[in-house]
């Protein structure tokens, strides 16, 4: 299984009497399991015995030495144990489901040794769109920093190789996990450089809008910018923060209130060297945006752009989305069949390397499924609803199209 936007897992195991998996994964356990329930038990401050006391109130048991199985690897717990113990610890109990799907990831142990050494290899992942191979260099990094760095630099480096780890489950799609490296690296920002709140604000900004909460996420993206502009020496922060301003304006007003976010976004972007990256998402949304206020032409040219930069700089995802705005602008023109051959290039380019971009594979579907819709190609409809349909459960995130194809399936269903 290819390790992005992941959903729910599906696990065939048996359970046991004890509420303990008897399948494949139980006999074994899971190590990642247990340590992500133990952080979570200690960061919550609790004994063993203190959340045996809290599942019992809340109907489910869980004694302190099944827990203690769970926590060494020993046994993976039944469903109803995961949704108790979600419960317990306030989280998603989808988060349990992608720190088992991680479990696939023990394979990509990163070659580097050292702490620096990590962090470069992952930051070189990331470049090339290998957020699988960047998280696990970034995971390892903070196990170094927390074994061996002393005093503030601990903080300091455990808070940088965390803050890279978030970024990368986000880009795999692990949302819920994303949200809760955050929120814990803010609870210890106070002892941290300002920037250091700053940029997990931002990355909260960008999570809640992919989570579909635009007032939230223009409400932190917001605080984003008085914070930057009072520091006044970030261009690069500023940069994404105007950037995602106008996602968000984009999403919930109309898109040509965007534009002005996005302009500016691109001419800080340009200012600094070494941001390439940024530069090319910029044009990316900025291009998309032009199209659909009815600037075709400018917006072309600037997804063209965009695309080049992409392509020529191997940054894969924005290529792969860059091709997927290029396909609205040709259904835009009625150029059917150019908008067709840069979905599928697009579709490639989003499932190569070791993350699929699932979310750009549903938009794709998504466009394909409107198109014969329209065409009344009913042969055509059914494939691209059978694609949407195996998608739709590996997404976390929320845009637009996710939500209109629920409510389709929803209608259907009242029918």
């Amino acid at each position: 299984m290819n390790q992005a936007q992941s959903g729910p897992v599906e696990r065939r195991d048996e359970f046991d009497d004890d509420g303990t998996s008897s399948g494949a994964l139980g006999a074994a356990g899971s190590v990642r399991l247990g340590k992500y329930l133990r952080r979570l038990r200690e960061g919550y401050g609790y004994t063993l015995r203190k959340v045996e006391e809290r599942s019992l109130a809340m109907g489910e048991a869980i004694d302190n030495s099944q827990l203690s199985r769970f926590e060494k690897g020993k046994a993976v717990p039944s469903f109803d144990k995961l949704r108790a113990l979600a419960r317990v610890f306030n989280v998603p109990v989808q988060n349990f489901s992608d720190v088992l799907d991680l479990e696939e990831l023990e394979a990509l142990d990163d070659e580097a040794q050292d702490y620096e050494s990590l962090i470069r290899s992952g930051a070189a992942h990331v470049a090339h769109g290998e957020h699988a191979k960047a998280f696990v260099a970034y995971e390892r990094a903070v196990e170094l920093a927390e074994s061996t760095a002393d005093g503030l630099n601990r903080l300091e480096r455990i808070a940088e190789a965390r803050w890279r780890m978030a970024c990368a489950l986000k880009a795999m799609g692990k949302l819920f996990m994303t949200e809760r490296e955050l929120r814990e690296l803010l609870k210890i920002s106070s002892q941290l450089p300002a920037s250091t709140r700053l940029r997990c604000l931002l990355q909260l900004s960008y999570l809640y809008r992919e989570l579909g909460d635009l007032y939230l996420a223009l409400v932190l993206a917001k605080e984003c910018l008085a914070l930057c502009r009072e520091a006044g020496d970030d261009q690069a922060t500023e940069a994404g923060v105007l950037n995602t301003m106008g996602n968000i304006v984009h999403d919930s007003t109309k898109p040509a209130d965007a534009i002005p976010y996005f302009r500016e976004s691109l001419e800080l972007a340009k200012r600094m060297s070494g941001h390439l990256e940024m530069q090319a998402m910029v044009m990316t949304n900025l291009g998309g945006t032009l199209v659909a206020s009815g600037q075709p032409e400018e917006g072309i040219a600037m997804l063209r752009e965009a695309h080049g930069l992409a392509s020529q700089s191997g940054f894969r995802r924005i290529a792969a989305l860059v091709l997927t705005r290029l396909a609205e602008a040709m259904v835009s023109r009625n150029d059917l069949d150019d908008a067709r051959r840069k979905l599928a290039e697009s579709d490639a380019l989003a499932s190569r390397g070791d993350t699929t971009y699932h979310d750009i594979l549903f938009l794709n579907a998504f466009h394909r499924w409107s198109l014969a819709r329209r065409d009344q190609n009913g042969t055509g409809e059914k494939i691209a609803f059978g694609r949407l349909r195996h998608l739709r459960p590996l997404l976390q995130r929320r845009f637009l199209e996710v939500d209109q194809f629920d409510q389709h399936v929803e209608s259907a269903r009242r029918w």
